[in-house]
């Protein structure tokens, strides 16, 4: 499972519109039952994964900026048993360590709400980037809701708004 995680995690880092509040366009991905305000048109795309899970298929939307910084939504359909309950920890701690990789460093991790669900909201400093993840699960499915930039940007109110505005849909 650690594995599983830790694939998810490293593909993520290595990486319906409608009108919302703000004038902001609203990514509703009817898929995953989710919707997330993202500061412009965002790309979406779909890979499957060889884990020792089993092959996973993760989705993963994305808007980058042009000064680098990125805005990224992934939603992953996981074996049940990897989202039970009892599991979250363990499953969080390997989504944690995926994320740091070889050469990231944890500044801080701690319970969240992300879409009215408990979850962690995780922030990694990579020298030049740092990011800050929002992870949760609904169902069997993890999702990752996550800012990527320089410290002022993935901490700072425009990061903020686009991670609070995540929520699941029916």
């Amino acid at each position: 499972m650690r594995c599983t995680l830790m694939i998810l995690g490293s593909l993520l880092t290595s990486a319906a519109i409608s009108q919302a509040r703000d004038g902001l366009p609203q990514f509703n991905h009817k898929d995953s039952h989710s919707s997330v305000v993202f500061p412009g048109k965002p790309r979406e795309t779909t890979q499957t994964v060889k884990t020792d899970a089993g092959d996973l298929n993760v989705t993963t939307t994305t808007y980058a900026t042009t000064d680098g910084s990125a805005y990224l939504v992934s939603s992953t359909e996981l074996p049940a048993a990897l989202t039970k309950p009892e599991n979250r920890d363990e499953l969080f701690r390997g989504v944690r360590t995926g994320l740091m990789g070889k050469n990231g460093k944890l500044v801080t991790e701690k319970k969240a709400t992300v879409g009215g669900v408990e979850g962690r909201e995780i922030l990694i400093d990579k020298g030049k980037q740092q990011t800050r993840f929002r992870v949760a699960v609904m169902g069997t499915r993890l999702y990752q809701v996550a800012t990527l930039g320089t410290g002022e940007f993935v901490t700072g109110p425009d990061a903020t708004a686009f991670l609070d505005s995540f929520e699941f849909t029916k």
